[in-house]
């Protein structure tokens, strides 16, 4: 958690994410049969992205990006950490949305770095906050993080953190709140000893937790650090636990918090080893609840917004990707595949700029011989730059070959974001057809299977897109026939709202 900009350890290097921005053409792999898991978001949601008043509009600002988990201080008075963001409170602003909440005990604490008072003044704390999360009634909460980034803001004049701190919490925790995860420990970085010894003594003291949480700064060093921890559970005989990184980016007091293009690698590698939820960071102090940098300072959507926003409209499953190189920050990208919407949606970023090739395996049948590929971008100078929406770069047939096909992508910038929305090409037969009479003003819908869904017509509406979306609001391809006509039907797809 960053309250000032420097790191605990000086050992931790982290490049600037634009220093290698790699020119040169690159690639990118799209396997639309190996299904990962279905689609959680867990790439979304920040740390104090919410507070009790900000953002202001929930149904348009947070609602849209339907992310996993947000992570809030436990309390939030002028005695604690912070005076905002309380927990419990935002929970309630969240109830409607399906994101979970993420208590931060560490924050019922003053000062930085926090000011221990004893096991049992904590333990009173602690009490406190879950007996007003049960009074509550809601059930949207992830866990409860014990302490937060104990390599740097544990004392050890305190004692030892594992014996004074972490087993009596985590004892209270199971006793007053038997079914809620416990998370820890919230590493300011990924550090194989202090692990090591985390778990080691968790283990022999039966409080091992249900999320193991650290703090990841920059893409490029996470498939290392994941794969050392799992390397670590096996050698001391701990089946795999879920994992949450519970703060990124891609530095410390970081630039681009936010940045489109930065976020792809991050959100990538963690749908492609299943982490079960992320925050972004909060390097920009004076201004909680912009949703990690999405918003503006004047709570405008910024680029990243919209990249988010594609995230949280996908549905269905997550699929396999494959980077030239997942150890790195450069070009990657996550996708989805719904069949019952009927489309596929990949998202690319990183730091590379030039021509990427987006290789589309794994084809399913029923998107047929040829697809329709929308190319999407989205742009982003700074984290207080507000950005329009996003720009239709190209909308192309591809022809779909021993269920294959490729779409040359150019980044333009490494700030920016590309989305890729894959539709089936649906033959001119599918509706019937008749003899040629007298129009109408009414069009027939019908879905990719050749089920009739209803009729629109273009009254109060400015064309016929726009029709069908209002009658029948997205995510959804629809074929549409004029009542009267003869010949092929009008294919419209309707994005998610």
């Amino acid at each position: 958690m960053r309250r000032q900009s420097k790191l605990w350890s000086s050992t931790v290097l982290v490049g600037s994410f634009l220093a290698s921005s790699q020119a040169f053409a690159a690639s990118v792999g799209i396997s639309l049969s190996d299904s990962l898991r279905p689609v959680t978001r867990c790439g979304s949601g920040s740390l104090y992205g919410i507070t009790e008043t900000l953002p202001a509009d929930i149904d348009g600002m947070v609602a849209p990006l339907k992310a996993y988990s947000y992570r809030n201080p436990a309390a939030a008075t002028s005695a604690n950490q912070h005076a905002f963001g309380d927990a419990i409170k935002v929970s309630e602003r969240l109830a409607k949305t399906g994101s979970l909440v993420q208590f931060d005990l560490a924050d019922i604490l003053p000062n930085w770095p926090y000011k221990w008072s004893g096991t049992n003044d904590f333990k009173d704390k602690v009490s406190a906050v879950i007996k007003a999360k049960i009074a509550s009634g809601r059930n949207n909460y992830e866990g409860y993080e014990i302490w937060n980034e104990p390599d740097g803001t544990w004392q050890s004049g305190s004692g030892d953190i594992n014996t004074v701190c972490w087993k009596p919490l985590f004892d209270l925790i199971r006793s007053q709140d038997p079914k809620a995860k416990i998370l820890g420990p919230s590493i300011s970085y990924y550090q194989d000893s202090y692990m090591k010894n985390f778990l080691t003594y968790a283990k022999a003291n039966n409080c091992l937790p249900d999320l193991i949480t650290w703090h990841q700064w920059g893409s490029a060093g996470f498939v290392g650090a994941y794969e050392s921890y799992r390397a670590l559970e096996k050698s001391l005989g701990i089946s795999p636990i879920d994992i949450s990184i519970n703060e990124y980016s891609s530095k410390t007091s970081d630039p681009y918090e936010g940045c489109p293009g930065y976020s792809v690698p991050f959100i990538a590698k963690f749908e492609r080893y299943k982490i079960i939820s992320s925050q972004l960071s909060w390097w920009w102090v004076p201004l909680p609840g912009r949703l990690g940098s999405l918003l503006t300072s004047g709570n405008a959507k910024g680029g990243g917004w919209y990249m988010y926003k594609w995230y949280g409209d996908m549905t269905g499953h997550m699929v396999k990707t494959t980077a030239n190189n997942d150890k790195s920050d450069g070009v990657d990208a996550f996708a989805s595949i719904d069949k019952d919407q009927q489309y596929a949606s990949i998202i690319l970023g990183g730091n590379t700029t030039g021509t990427v090739d987006v290789k589309v395996s794994g084809v399913p049948s029923w998107m047929g011989s040829s697809v329709d590929v929308k190319v999407e971008s989205v742009t982003w100078t700074n984290k207080d730059q507000a950005v329009a929406g996003t720009t239709v770069v190209s909308t192309t047939k591809y022809a779909v070959s021993a269920g294959s096909f490729s779409v040359p992508v150019n980044i333009a910038s490494a700030f920016n974001a590309y989305r890729v929305y894959v539709t089936p090409t649906t033959p001119a037969s599918v509706l019937p057809s008749g003899r040629l009479v007298a129009a109408s003003s009414e069009y027939q819908v019908y879905d990719l299977r050749g089920n009739r869904r209803g009729m629109v017509t273009l009254e109060g509406a400015k064309n016929l897109d726009d029709a069908v979306a209002k009658a029948f609001p997205g995510p959804g391809i629809y074929l549409v026939h004029q009542v009267g006509q003869s010949g092929s039907a009008r294919k419209i797809v309707v994005a998610a709202p």
